[in-house]
């Protein structure tokens, strides 16, 4: 067999295997639908009858987060099989659908203190589903949201331009060098986020570009972190003129929640001194609020969103946990990264760490046990299941400080009683050297322990001035004038 068929038999193959895989997380996703979709409506049922709460709300954005997730799977893979995803023969006012949009997300950008510089130009219309439009919308202002720093302000216009209708939006984050601005087109492809706390598959910004595609529009990429920070995205698309017989189409109210509402709601409470410290290092706010919930009545719970900001909050805060409960993966810098560090610094490598991830693999498991982590925790857990744990590996440490300081205090008392007998032998050994006799040795030790004549005389059962008359004697032995010099003297 020549090396290009035996080449072309291999690729076919790894084609065939692609295929399968792909098919195989097609089903997955498929499989997975119809119980969220179960799930989706008897909670909005409970709701509408029991009313909402804090948990339900919650529950309620993580089955959203996941419908969309899947939702964005599918239309990936029905774009890249050239399976038709929206009827494109409708007509859609581009100007209307961007302003109600920008209603919800002005709501989320002034938490951050984020201005929202809007200009758009009225009645810009579009031959395309209202759907495909809301989908370039919410994922070019959410992502501008996401990577802008705080206190700054975005630019959003929307105007025509001869026969076209041009779409941009402007961030204030650290921009997009050059060698990425190739890459966040590709499927599940993820700029690392600044923030370190924004969850995503990386599908929405190739979704866009697929849209864009289909409407036979283009989107350009301006940023140049070296001379400016911003990241510009542009979208020309036809802009359609509104004939008489058209109608414009309205889009059907869609209950949205952008995946940028999640925010750490958690505030450190004072410190009580009475309880133990947990640090908890999770991106996921979601993850993190609910953690700190569940923990902070039986604990004080500090939070952080990352390896750096926890190693920032342990030495700038002189944060001293008895725990630290740590996701694995993570941006900037990840769990294992920061199980490292912390191990190799004698100020904090004696502190115990229990990890929750969502890996899950033997090798995973061991290369977090290697690293010192008491525990290795696999996502989805058991809240009950983790409190018993963080429990038990506190009792432990506690009787293992308190066996380690009573076996200290044993040996201290040992050094201490033999120190004693050192110098019980030296005081006795100095009586004898200036030839006291065993009567003077036992008044002598009475005066060292603050004895008067009279309650030695007592002790001795012998008369006060026989005690006045001994103690003249160890005077004219010893050399000395007083109690305090002979005290000195005889235990020199």
């Amino acid at each position: 067999m020549t090396l290009k068929k035996e080449v072309d038999k291999r690729t076919q193959e790894l084609e065939r295997i692609n295929e399968e895989k792909t098919y195989t997380f097609i089903n997955l996703a498929h499989e997975t639908k119809t119980p969220l979709t179960l799930i989706n409506n008897y909670l909005d049922e409970y709701i509408s009858k029991k009313g909402n709460s804090e948990e339900l709300t919650i529950i309620k954005k993580n089955i959203d987060k996941l419908s969309n997730n899947i939702v964005n799977f599918f239309d990936l893979e029905r774009f890249n099989k050239k399976i038709p995803i929206y009827n494109h023969e409708q007509v859609s006012d581009f100007s209307q659908l961007l302003r109600d949009n920008l209603l919800l997300f002005k709501e989320f950008s002034r938490k951050r203190n984020i201005a929202i510089n809007e200009n758009i130009e009225d009645n810009i219309l579009v031959k395309a589903d209202p759907i495909s439009i809301d989908r370039i919308i919410i994922n070019l202002i959410e992502n501008a949201i996401k990577f802008s720093d705080d206190d700054c302000i975005i630019d959003i216009f929307l105007k025509t331009v001869g026969n076209k209708l041009v779409f941009s939006v402007k961030d204030c984050g650290m921009g997009i060098l050059p060698e990425i601005r190739k890459k966040i087109f590709e499927p599940y492809y993820q700029i690392t986020n600044a923030k370190g706390n924004m969850q995503g598959m990386g599908l929405g910004l190739p979704i866009v570009k697929k849209v864009v595609e289909d409407l036979n529009g283009d989107i350009q990429i301006q940023s140049i972190p070296d001379l400016d920070r911003g990241t510009k995205f542009t979208i020309s698309l036809e802009n359609y003129p509104l004939s008489l017989d058209d109608i414009i189409s309205v889009r059907q109210p869609k209950n949205y929640t952008p995946s940028i509402l999640d925010e750490i709601s958690v505030e450190e409470s004072k410190h009580d001194a009475t309880k133990k410290t947990l640090l908890i290092v999770e991106d996921n706010l979601s993850m993190v609020n609910y953690l700190s919930i569940k923990l902070i009545e039986n604990y004080n719970v500090s939070a952080a969103l990352n390896g750096n900001d926890a190693l920032r909050k342990l030495k700038e805060i002189k944060l001293f946990p008895d725990l630290i409960i740590t996701d694995v993966m993570m941006d900037k810098l990840d769990g294992y990264a920061f199980a490292k560090i912390i191990a190799n610094d004698p100020a904090y490598n004696h502190i115990p760490f229990i990890f929750l991830s969502a890996k899950s693999t033997k090798q995973d498991k061991l290369l977090g046990l290697g690293l010192g982590a008491i525990d290795f925790i696999q996502k989805p857990f058991s809240i009950q299941e983790l409190i018993k744990k963080i429990e038990s590996i506190l009792g432990n440490v506690y009787r293992q400080r308190r066996a380690l300081l009573n076996s200290a205090m044993e040996v201290l008392s040992v050094q201490d009683s033999a120190s004693s007998v050192n110098d019980t032998n030296k005081f006795e050994q100095n009586c004898r050297i200036f030839n006291l006799t065993a009567r003077e040795i036992d008044i002598v030790k009475l005066i060292s322990q603050g004895y008067k004549y009279k309650e030695i005389g007592g002790s001795l059962f012998i008369a006060e001035g026989t005690v006045t008359k001994h103690v003249q004697n160890i005077f004219e032995k010893v050399k000395v004038k007083n109690k305090i010099e002979l005290i000195k003297k005889l235990e020199a």
